[in-house]
C-alpha cells in the first residue's frame, strides 16, 4: 500500500533486496532508503550485519547519499532482542528476561531453565527473530516434555542461528498486546493484538485478533509510560551518521504489575498498520515538502 500511495504523490518507487548485487549503486542513486520489507534478514543474521557494516562504510565515504531511514546504527542495535536488557537497565520494565549463548549443552540449558523460572511456563526464542518464528513455550520446566526436549537440542545444534531469549510467561497477553506506532516524534496509533483461545501467539497467521484502540482507552500511565520509552530511544538514536530514526513499533503488555511492561522494540520491519491510520504521516515523513516532485528516488 505504501508504495502505491508514495507513487500517487509524485515520488518512484524502488524496491530491492538487500542481497541484490546491485543494491549500493540503488541506494546511491535513491534519495531515501527505509528497512520496512527486509524480513528476510533473520534467515542470515551474520550476512545481514556484514552488508549493514558495508553500507555504512559506503554512506559514510560518500559525498552524497540518501537519508536511511531507519539510520544503520538504529538496525544494527534492533535486530538483536539483547537491547531488551538495555532497556531494562534504563528503568523499564520487560518481563523476567535471561540471554544465553547456544554453545552450552542440552543438560546445562535445562539448569538455566530451572534457575530462571522454576515448575512455571517459559517462552523461548531467538535473540534474532520477527513474527514468533522459531517460539515455543514450555508449560513446565520442571517436567519437559518430549517435545520440549527436541526443542532444546535444536538450540543447541545451530537452529536458532542466534543466541537464545528466555523469558518468564506473562499471562496477561491472553487480554492482548499493545502495539504503539510512532511515526516521525508521533504518536500516530495504537493497535490490540489478541491472541485466540489457548495460543500465546497474537499474529494473523496463529489466529489472532488485531483491532485499532482510541487514545482514550488506555491509561495515562501507559501512554505516559511508552513516550518515556521513545524519547530515550529519540536521545540515543534520533540522528545517525547515515540518517535518521523515522519510525517505531512499541509492543507491550499491559499488567497488574506495570503500566506496560516492554516486550519488543520494532524499528526494522515492523508491521505499522498504516491500512489502519498513519499512512499519511509517513508519506509527509518520507516526502516532506516534496510530496509533488517527480523525481523523488526511495
Amino acid at each position: 500500500m505504501l508504495p502505491e500511495y508514495l507513487g500517487k504523490k509524485g515520488a518512484t518507487v524502488k524496491i530491492k533486496q538487500w542481497t541484490d548485487e546491485d543494491i549500493l549503486q540503488a541506494i546511491h542513486e535513491s534519495d531515501h532508503v527505509t528497512f520496512l520489507w527486509c524480513e528476510d534478514y533473520i534467515k542470515d543474521p551474520d550476512a545481514f550485519r556484514r552488508f549493514l557494516g558495508k553500507v555504512k562504510t559506503f554512506l559514510e565515504g560518500s559525498e552524497r547519499g540518501p537519508c536511511v531511514m531507519n539510520h544503520i546504527d538504529l538496525v544494527q542495535w534492533n535486530m538483536d532482542k539483547k537491547y531488551l536488557l538495555e532497556m531494562q537497565k534504563a528503568g523499564f520494565d520487560i518481563p523476567k528476561t535471561e540471554i544465553v549463548d547456544t554453545s552450552i549443552s542440552v543438560a546445562e540449558l535445562q539448569e538455566r531453565l530451572m534457575e530462571l523460572e522454576p515448575f512455571s511456563p517459559i517462552v523461548l526464542k531467538p535473540s534474532v527473530s520477527a513474527s514468533s518464528k522459531k517460539t515455543r513455550r514450555i508449560e513446565n520446566t520442571s517436567a519437559l516434555t518430549a517435545d520440549d526436549v527436541k526443542f532444546l537440542v535444536s538450540c543447541t545444534t545451530g537452529f536458532l542461528q542466534s543466541s537464545l531469549v528466555i523469558q518468564q510467561f506473562e499471562p496477561s497477553i491472553t487480554t492482548g498486546e499493545y502495539s504503539f506506532m510512532f511515526i516521525g516524534n508521533k504518536l500516530t496509533h495504537i493497535v490490540l493484538k489478541t491472541p485466540p483461545t489457548k495460543e500465546f501467539r497474537c499474529q494473523p497467521e496463529f489466529g489472532g485478533l488485531e483491532k485499532l484502540v482510541d487514545f482514550s482507552d488506555v491509561k495515562e500511565q501507559t501512554l505516559s509510560t511508552v513516550q518515556a520509552i521513545f524519547e530515550n530511544l529519540k536521545a540515543r538514536f534520533g540522528e545517525g551518521s547515515t540518517g535518521k530514526m523515522g519510525y517505531l513499533r512499541i509492543d507491550g503488555l499491559v499488567t497488574p504489575e506495570s503500566p506496560i511492561k516492554l516486550m519488543e522494540i520494532e524499528a526494522i520491519e515492523p508491521h505499522l498498520y498504516l491500512e489502519m491510520e498513519g499512512l499519511e504521516e509517513m508519506a509527509l515523513l518520507m516526502l516532506g515538502s516534496v510530496m509533488d516532485s517527480s523525481k523523488y528516488q526511495l
